[in-house]
């Protein structure tokens, strides 16, 4: 039984990560250079917070459920991978309307509706997710790609930092908000230091980012200098706990 749910929480974060992340496919290229941005920080220096990472609050708040719910849930997001809409919709809501206050429930259904391209739904699935728990940083961030897709670039904005204020170490709202500045709001010297903080965070494992970090650095006649350490954050999901 444990493998079958550590191999569920590995599948749903997976899915849930994958949804939240963005990236910027074949948007016109970056065109600022340094004269037009002014002075900027100095690369390699981090706007991560000091000292060691603080437990994600979203991580550490997690709900105790009855089994036949963890089941209810645990089938849903197998009918999201299988790409099974109306079942996962059926369940999710199911599983809400037994329990109105499990964010995960609205966040998955703002995936299963932004799916089958049923924005104003998914928005307001999303927007609910984080009304019942205002950590859930995953809603912030697929609230906000919502809003940077509509044009609504200071809504996008005002929540990839709501999330970062509840968890300063949150890998992919750094990513999301750098690639926001980076590439739709013209404000690359704000961009690097986001860009540098998800790769302290993650590692060099991502090579686009990497790749995005050395040429925002040309563009902006910024010289390299040695990285932050590395710091380890928490992966971010919300898994039912069966309380049973």
């Amino acid at each position: 039984m444990k493998s079958i749910k550590a191999l569920s929480a590995l599948l749903l974060l997976a899915l849930l990560l994958g949804a939240c992340s963005s990236t910027p496919g074949n948007k016109p290229s970056r065109t600022k250079t340094a004269a037009d941005e002014g002075p900027v920080a100095a690369a390699g220096a981090s706007i991560l917070p000091p000292g060691p990472v603080l437990p994600n609050p979203y991580m550490h708040n997690k709900p105790a459920l009855g089994r036949q719910l963890v089941q209810r849930f645990e089938q849903a997001t197998s009918a999201m991978r299988n790409k099974q809409w109306a079942q996962a919709e059926t369940l999710l809501q199911q599983v809400i309307a037994e329990n109105p206050k499990l964010s995960g429930a609205y966040l998955n259904l703002g995936f299963v509706y932004r799916a089958q391209n049923d924005t104003a739904r998914a928005e307001q699935a999303f927007t609910r997710a984080i009304e019942v728990n205002h950590t859930n940083l995953d809603a912030y961030n697929a609230l906000a790609l919502l809003q940077r897709e509509k044009g609504e670039f200071a809504a996008a904005e005002s929540n990839y930092r709501k999330a970062l204020s509840v968890w300063p170490w949150h890998p992919e709202s750094h990513k999301n908000i750098a690639i926001l500045y980076d590439l739709y709001m013209g404000k690359q010297q704000e961009a690097l230091p986001h860009y540098e903080a998800y790769q302290q965070l993650v590692g060099d494992n991502d090579k686009q980012v990497n790749s995005w970090i050395a040429d925002l650095q040309r563009r902006l006649g910024i010289t390299p200098k040695p990285k932050a350490a590395p710091t380890v954050a928490e992966p971010v999901a919300e898994e039912p706990v069966d309380e049973n």
